[in-house]
Parts: C-alpha cells; structure tokens; sequence
C-alpha cells in the first residue's frame, strides 16, 4: 500500500528554491514549470485540470458580467454617493449579502473594487474549486477522484490555517485515512508579498515547511510503508522595482472611468471596456508609450492561451514587466514587496515542481501536473 501526497504551495516559484535545499532529502527531483497568464485565479485551475485560462474560462477574480452580475439585486445601494457607502461597514455589508444570496463557496473578494462597478461585474469562482464540481465545463482532479472512488482528504485555506492543515494531515496519515492527499497552503503567497525584498527572511519560511512537509513524508512512510510526496507552486513572485500610475496618467483625459470606459487595475494588469471609440482611442494612445509595460494584443492573448473571444476579461489588456506594479490600484492603494501575474515567459513567474519521483523532461509547465496526480486516481 501507497500514499501519494500532493502539495500546492502558493507561489512557490523556482527563483526562491532553485538554490535552497528545500525538501531535498526526500525530494530531489526538482525543475521549474512554466506558468500562465493571470493570477492564481487562472494559475490554480489549470493545474486542477489540465487546461489553460481559455479552455476552463478563468483568468481573473472578476470579469464582466454577461446578464447577471451576484451583485444585481445591491445596484441601488452601490449606486448610492460613495461618500455614504465607501467605507468598510457598508463593503463588508455588500460583500456578506451577495455571497449569500448567490450562495458562493468559492475565493471571493472585494478587494478596493468601487461599488459602483460591481453590478456590471461578476466572479469567476463561484464555488469551491477544491471539491467535486468546484470547476463547472472541467474535470478536475477531485471529479476524477469522486468518480473513481479513491480514497481521498483535500486541505485548504477554508478549513483553517497552514499550521492547522499540516497539522490535520498529520493526523490522518498516522490514521491511514486515505490514498490520496491533496493539501493546499497559502500562505508562503502572503510572506512572498510582504517579504519578496528580503532573501533571509524567504529562506528561512521556506526551511519552515521544508521541514514540516519532510516530516509528513516520514509518517507516511512508516504508516503505509511506502510514500511519494509532489510539492509545486501556481507561480513565483517577483520582487517589485518599480510601479506605474495608470489611474493618475489617465486622470487628465476628457474621458472618465465609469463614464466612458470600465477599469479594472489589478496589480499588474489594467483591464479595460471601452463605451465609445473615442474612449479607446484615448486610453490606448495615453499608455502606448509608458516605461515598464504594453498592451496585448489578440495575438499575445492566442499565445499565451488566454484569448477570450467575448473580451469578458477585458476588451483591452495592459500588463506591466517583471518587477513593475501598478499602484495604486484596486488589490491595494500601495504597492507590496512582491508581485505576480506576470508574463509566464518572465524568470520570476516559474512554479517550482519538487518529488521525490524522477519525471525527466516531461514536465514543462503547470498544466502537466494534472497528469502526474491522474495517475495516481
């Protein structure tokens, strides 16, 4: 009898381990997977099921809503002068009411998202992605495992924190409660945001779980008597040197945001639907030009697999360089230490793969792990 452990790190990027001995000794097999274009919104999925943004459909948290948006019945509280509703009371009213009443279960956030957007938008990820079903037009790994009939424990961030899901892995392997092991940890992500400057500090937390997941290997192995353990990221995290201010660039236009045209500025992608050409034209004409990132075109999008025929994620897309965050925008007023959502092809945007099975060359991008876990159903 066998266990086959999978863990997704959140951004465990080959930049940050391709010198450190993380998870060596029972681990050795490593390399650096490509990743795709988006957040781990897009990154997460395609790993799930083998599939690229543009055939599971996710490539950002919110996109526009196509005849209903979760947030249509709040249009006149969101439609209310921000001065009476933009405050975290009323956000966090408008947020709780429409998980709720949509009956989301999946990531869902506002982040600094105005009201006013929000019934012409809507969210990707409506259920729990790390569940049967979590992924609607896809089969993902836990379809897989629910209709095979494997014995099976998934962890994730809602049922408590990294310390918690190690913790309760623990328990289980001891148990022998399963075959199958599917944890996810996030929080290597938000040490990576706050800490991406400082390479001390990275080693250290990963030294951290290289030694807790080392650990659940060993139990495994005593439990079942035989183990193998799979550890990757979605993507890396890039160390930020410099930011761009697109809302202050286009500030001074005749056109408006909300009025003329839809902005959505995530921290490395500003994402636009344009309600007149003259609009387009200015917007597109005003970041032609601008240091530290361009615009895509359908033919960079068909490339990297994240062409939206529909333009639901953005009629027009800017992405910055490695290393270049838009600030503020609507992930944070300031930007943070580290950043992702890159080109794939940027060195920083690498997801880390690390086993303790030799695979050769026949991983090369974060879609492939699909198949890895597969095989193990």
């Amino acid at each position: 009898m066998k266990a086959s452990i999978f863990v997704l790190m959140d951004a465990l990027g080959w930049e940050w381990i391709k010198e450190h001995p993380f998870l060596k000794e029972v681990a050795p097999y490593r390399r650096p997977l490509d990743s795709v274009l988006g957040f781990s919104t897009a990154a997460i999925p395609s790993i799930l099921t083998g599939r690229f943004p543009e055939e599971h459909g996710r490539l950002s948290l919110f996109h526009r809503a196509n005849g209903h948006s979760p947030f249509a019945k709040l249009k006149f509280i969101c439609a209310m002068p921000p001065s009476m509703v933009e405050n975290r009371y009323v956000r966090y009213a408008v947020k709780t009411v429409a998980r709720r009443m949509n009956h989301l279960s999946g990531y869902f956030q506002l982040y600094g998202i105005p009201l006013s957007y929000l019934p012409k938008l809507d969210v990707c990820e409506k259920r729990n992605i790390y569940a049967p079903g979590g992924i609607p037009d896809s089969t993902s790994i836990f379809d897989l495992l629910q209709d095979g009939g494997k014995s099976y424990r998934t962890y994730c961030y809602h049922d408590g924190t990294d310390d918690e899901l190690l913790a309760s892995i623990e328990a289980d392997l001891q148990a022998g409660q399963a075959k199958f092991y599917f944890l996810y940890l996030a929080e290597l992500d938000y040490f990576l945001h706050l800490h991406a400057d400082d390479r001390e500090a990275a080693a250290r937390i990963l030294e951290k779980y290289s030694a807790a997941l080392a650990r659940l290997h060993r139990i495994a192995e005593k439990t079942y008597g035989a183990a193998e353990i799979h550890v990757f990221g979605d993507h890396g995290m890039a160390p930020t040197e410099a930011t761009i201010d697109i809302q202050g660039m286009l500030a001074g236009l005749p056109v408006k945001a909300s009025r003329d045209y839809l902005c959505l500025l995530d921290s490395t992608m500003a994402r636009f639907w344009f309600f007149s050409p003259r609009a387009r034209e200015l917007v597109t004409a005003a970041l032609k030009d601008v240091d530290g990132g361009r615009w895509l075109d359908s033919d960079d999008l068909i490339a990297l697999h994240a062409y939206f025929a529909d333009g639901k994620y953005g009629e027009q897309i800017f992405l910055t360089e490695s290393g270049t965050v838009i600030a503020p925008c609507h992930m944070g007023v300031r930007a943070p230490a580290g950043m992702h959502g890159f080109l794939p092809s940027s060195p920083h945007s690498r997801s880390a793969f690390v086993s303790s099975v030799d695979y050769g060359d026949s991983l090369k991008q974060i879609t492939d792990i699909f198949g890895v876990m597969k095989a193990h159903v």
